[in-house]
Parts: C-alpha cells; sequence; structure tokens
C-alpha cells in the first residue's frame, strides 16, 4: 500500500453511555450510547477491509468512559484508538487516572495530549498557550511514562500563531475538529465529529459514501483561513 495516497477519516468521540455531570448541555451532544457506539464500531471493522482507506478512532477530554465502556468494545473487534487527554484532569473524579492511562496503553491504545484544562487556545496570551501545550505534554508523558507525540486542538480552534507554537513540539501530527478526510502523511489532519444524532443509515454514507465537491471545497477553503489567519 502507498501510504502517501492512503486516505483516512479520522472519527472523534468524547464519551460513551451516559455523560457525566461534569459535561455541560452541548458536550453532552456528543456522547454515544452504548448501542450506537457498537453499531459504529462494527461498521469501522468492515470498513477497514478496504484498501488504500482506513478510519482513525479518537476520544477527547479523557472521560472514563474511554476505558470502562470503549476499550472493551475496541479490544472485542481488535481496533485501535487514540486517546487525547488534558492534562489538568487526569485523576479528576470520572476521569482517567494513571491506572486508566496505563490500561488503555497496555491494551494498544495511543495516549496524545487535548491541552492543559480545555481552553481555547487562540484566546490564550503566549505563557499560558505554553501552559497548553509544553507544560500539558510534559505532564500526560509523566502520567503515561511514554512520550506524547500527537495533538488534539480543543474546540477545533487554531490559527496560524497556535500551528507555529504547535510546529516547536515533538508532534508527529495534529489533530483539528474540521470535516472532511485526511492524509496519512499530512501533519495537520482534519477529523469528524461523532454526535448522537447518528444512526446507521447517517454512518453508512460517512463510512462508504464521498463527500461531493462543492462541500469538499467548501472545508479546503475553510481550513485554509483557519491556517493563514
Amino acid at each position: 500500500m502507498d501510504l502517501k495516497t492512503e486516505q483516512e477519516l479520522v472519527l472523534v468521540l468524547h464519551g460513551v453511555g451516559t455523560p457525566h455531570d461534569g459535561v455541560s448541555g452541548i458536550e453532552s451532544l456528543f456522547w454515544l450510547s452504548r448501542w450506537a457506539f457498537s453499531g459504529l464500531l462494527e461498521a469501522i471493522a468492515a470498513k477497514q477491509q478496504i484498501a488504500n482507506f482506513r478510519t482513525v478512532i479518537t476520544f477527547d477530554d479523557g472521560n472514563m468512559s474511554d476505558v470502562t465502556i470503549a476499550l472493551p468494545e475496541l479490544v472485542k473487534l481488535d481496533l485501535k484508538a487514540i486517546f487525547f487527554v488534558c492534562a489538568a484532569r487526569i485523576g479528576a473524579p470520572k476521569y482517567l487516572d494513571r491506572v486508566a492511562l496505563a490500561e488503555l496503553i497496555a491494551a494498544g491504545m495511543e495516549i496524545g495530549t487535548h491541552g492543559m484544562n480545555h481552553r481555547d487556545w487562540r484566546k490564550l496570551t503566549g505563557a499560558e498557550l505554553d501552559s497548553e501545550v509544553l507544560d500539558a505534554r510534559l505532564r500526560i508523558e509523566d502520567a503515561c511514562a511514554k512520550p506524547v507525540t500527537k495533538a488534539a486542538i480543543p474546540f477545533g480552534s487554531y490559527d496560524r500563531r497556535v500551528l507555529q507554537r504547535l510546529r516547536r513540539e515533538p508532534f508527529k501530527c495534529v489533530y483539528t475538529s474540521d470535516r472532511g478526510m485526511a492524509k496519512s502523511q499530512q501533519w495537520l489532519k482534519t477529523r469528524t465529529a461523532a454526535d448522537r444524532t447518528w444512526e446507521n443509515a447517517q454512518i453508512e454514507r460517512l463510512l462508504f459514501s464521498d463527500a461531493s465537491l462543492m462541500t469538499r471545497l467548501y472545508r479546503n477553503t475553510a481550513r485554509l483561513y483557519k491556517i493563514l489567519r
């Protein structure tokens, strides 16, 4: 397989099951039921058989449901995922702790950074951004005893300054919340957020159908604006 031309559909999930009381009303939209999550994974497992295309599963925020609900389902279907955690939440009630992180790593999952306190990086001073990017990475590496080489931008909010700061870190790739397909060799990768409104028919369209030309042009233009602003 020519990895230079491999397409990736990167999905981002935030939690599975019933959202805990620390999840805001808006954020709860991006939690999937156990039933919907199982159906999504089964569709992904089927799609993985198609050459020159893969689906990448990611989780943001570091909720405990990542290990109590999502991990067993991933292991059952021999699927891997990247878990982007907020450093300041490690060990907090209802969020992943060091033991849970170790369990994810032992199962072959990858841990990335989602910053320190889940803040909008575009609105921060230089020192605050350093804390979200550098200090968070170091704290997560300490908790995992492994290098952190991937980052997910909170709220998908970025600009040229944020990207320049991220490039000073040893990140192999950085994930946004822009929708659309990514390429395996890209440094800045788009993701599509899964939410509780998804049904089987929508999952099938997403995994097995290409977006229209106009949709792709719109998404590419929006990403270019963010990169240059």
